[in-house]
């Protein structure tokens, strides 16, 4: 799935560049990428690498803004797949509108197979229809109090999304709870 992101002032002034050149791409056009290569691999039950150190989670708080619930997907799949696996699992996915709620769906069933081990918040920025049951605004400390686990040694916050939204919200917020930089990590 590709979704072009085109400038969008005064927050995005140049869009997403990539995305703007993929979609541009005509059916039979080649093009070659590289990858993954690896920063972050699951191993099992809350074993995980990163640049090849080892370490542990028994909860992990993903935050995915946008596309960037591309690689909290990938590891949360890899979590449930696995019987006997109990690390746990709590998501903030933000986006501009409904419509960008990429896989919604599978979240939602995730959330409704494994009601104690997976959970899944959604926050619109832009517009959201009359009954919707999410939050609305931007990320922030108060959201990530009530929906992500409180920090620990054993507690790891993953997040994917435009750096502003890490930068300006997950960063701050997530310290602001004494979540510790160790434990944080952006894909």
């Amino acid at each position: 799935v590709i979704k072009a992101y085109p400038p969008a002032p005064p927050r995005f002034p140049d869009g997403g560049i990539l995305s703007q050149h993929l979609d541009s791409l005509q059916v039979g056009d080649f093009i070659d990428f590289k990858g993954p290569v690896g920063e972050f691999e699951y191993l099992s039950s809350g074993s995980f690498k990163i640049d090849h150190d080892h370490n542990f989670a028994s909860s992990f708080n993903m935050i995915a803004g946008g596309t960037g619930i591309t690689p909290c997907m990938q590891v949360a799949a890899e979590i449930l797949r696995c019987q006997g696996d109990q690390t746990l699992i709590s998501l903030v996915f933000a986006c501009r509108n409904v419509g960008d709620l990429l896989c919604r769906d599978t979240l939602d069933q995730w959330a409704e197979k494994y009601p104690e081990q997976f959970k899944v918040h959604y926050i619109l920025s832009d517009s959201w229809p009359d009954d919707w049951k999410g939050s609305i605004g931007f990320v922030n400390k108060d959201l990530f109090e009530s929906t992500l686990y409180p920090p620990g040694d054993d507690v790891w916050n993953l997040m994917c999304g435009p750096p502003i939204m890490l930068s300006k919200g997950c960063h701050p917020a997530l310290e602001h709870l004494n979540h510790s930089r160790k434990n944080i990590f952006s894909f």
